[in-house]
């Protein structure tokens, strides 16, 4: 979740800090590989590399530049290079629980959840209080469906961070949310955003919370807030779509639910709600179509129409 107006501010004089240190050291690759991180931290991926490369060009054995490289190229979604590049720093620093840190999560977004738990796990062997990597644990323990094991960890990372954490805060109201526990949901939500006012995932999903209460003004706003400050944000313009379709404003949920097929085509809710906004819109062999292939996205679930 990004930070609000004054982390921006802090992050611009660092920048400005680095550029200067770069003008008078063009070499000094610990300074560009800093750069570098920053950029990561801004989701300024091209510029990110870019310094990076520099950067291990310059000192072809520095693990915390090669780990960074592997953390750009892990959110550019180019996976086999990022692990390679992981693989380099902890063949070069076995013991930095952050670049376990960082391969896990790799790992967690090709949705290999096996080997990142191994190197979360790893990872809180040789630093328990890592609250990050515990964070990042009880997410995938979510994703799994494994709700106490997410809760146990969230609930302690929680513990370690006594000033708030936004992600784990906010993780943990979306297990409550999944568990159907919606008070404890909403609460968590709440004080996810009010730790990071800019935060598009918690706020989207308070808004899905809402939704699923039949509070649709308030799904709406937050909704609406969550795919302003994100716009590329499938899964909450999706629930947006679902919003209007259970208000009966079919064309604007169509629109929606297009926008989110166009951005993540393989979303099986997502392109069976597109099949009853078809259906009630009276447009029947598209909504038959929509279903069916809603079936064969997802074989196990409830047929889709019915």
């Amino acid at each position: 979740m990004p930070g609000g107006a004054s982390g921006r501010g802090q992050v611009s004089e660092e920048l400005a800090d680095l550029n200067r240190d770069i003008r008078l050291r063009p070499a000094d690759a610990w300074a560009i590989s800093s750069r570098g991180q920053t950029y990561l931290g801004l989701g300024r991926y091209d510029e990110a590399l870019a310094d990076l490369d520099r950067a291990i060009e310059l000192d072809p054995a520095g693990a915390w530049a090669i780990s960074s490289r592997g953390q750009v190229l892990g959110k550019m979604g180019r996976y086999e290079e990022a692990l390679a590049d992981l693989d380099r720093a902890i063949e070069l620093d076995p013991g930095d629980p952050l670049v376990l840190c960082a391969r896990g999560e790799t790992y967690q977004l090709m949705d290999r959840y096996g080997e990142a738990l191994a190197d979360l796990d790893h990872a809180i062997d040789l630093y328990p209080a890592y609250s990050w990597a515990i964070c990042r644990r009880g997410e995938i323990h979510m994703n799994m469906g494994r709700y106490d094991q997410a809760l146990a960890d969230l609930d302690r990372a929680i513990e370690l961070a006594p000033d708030g954490d936004a992600w784990a805060v906010g993780f943990r109201g979306e297990t409550y949310r999944l568990m159907g526990r919606l008070g404890e949901a909403l609460a968590d939500f709440n004080r996810a955003i009010e730790l990071d006012p800019a935060g598009a995932w918690a706020i989207g999903s308070r808004g899905q919370a809402y939704l699923t209460l039949k509070r649709y003004d308030q799904a709406l706003a937050d909704l609406n807030r969550a795919i302003e400050l994100d716009p590329a944000e499938a899964w909450a313009i999706a629930a947006r779509g679902q919003a209007y379709l259970a208000l009966g404003r079919y064309d604007l949920a169509l629109a929606d639910l297009d926008r989110a097929i166009e951005l993540d085509p393989d979303d099986a809710e997502t392109v069976g709600n597109r099949g009853q906004a078809y259906r009630l819109l009276g447009r029947e062999e598209e909504a038959r179509a929509d279903f069916a292939r809603a079936t064969e996205l997802d074989p196990g679930s409830k047929p889709a129409g019915d």
